[in-house]
């Protein structure tokens, strides 16, 4: 119930993990370096956003995304302490997905009927093609950074 600026600054972590939080903030390299101070030696960074600023709809701005990520823009942002440990793409089939609402439907909102497709359909499909294509390809970006030992 909070953020890491009301922490105290003697808090160290060894893992921080925003899923789907990074791109609501709009200082997000502000955020980062706050998040890499907060981290103990060797401690780890694990940020899932979604993927491709090209992707960015209304249904973005609707809730409340300030941008979307690619492997590239989240190293740009990620302070230089930490250093990159993996960074790859997930679900594949959600990609396709985006694309055909970018392009076509244009929904704002995904219906009740459409997130319970993704999550039955959509994501069992992408777990099977995101390993057939090394995971370079996916709605969502994820980066495990890590912070150097050698760091204060």
């Amino acid at each position: 119930m909070g953020s890491l600026a009301s922490l105290e600054a003697t808090n160290l972590f060894d893992t921080i993990i925003y899923i789907d939080v990074l791109e609501h903030i709009e200082a997000d390299r502000n955020e980062l370096q706050l998040a890499c101070n907060f981290l103990s030696s060797n401690g780890r960074l694990i940020v899932l956003s979604p993927a491709y600023q090209w992707l960015y709809t209304e249904f973005d701005r609707n809730i409340g995304h300030c941008r979307r990520y690619n492997r590239r823009s989240l190293l740009a942002i990620t302070p230089k302490p930490l250093q990159c440990l993996k960074i790859f793409h997930l679900d594949s089939v959600g990609l396709l997905a985006s694309i055909g609402n970018k392009l076509f439907l244009r929904s704002s909102m995904p219906s009740h009927q459409q997130i319970k497709f993704w999550d039955s359909s959509m994501i069992p499909l992408s777990k099977l093609f995101d390993g057939l294509i090394s995971y370079s390809a996916g709605r969502s970006v994820i980066g495990i950074l890590e912070k150097s030992n050698t760091s204060s």
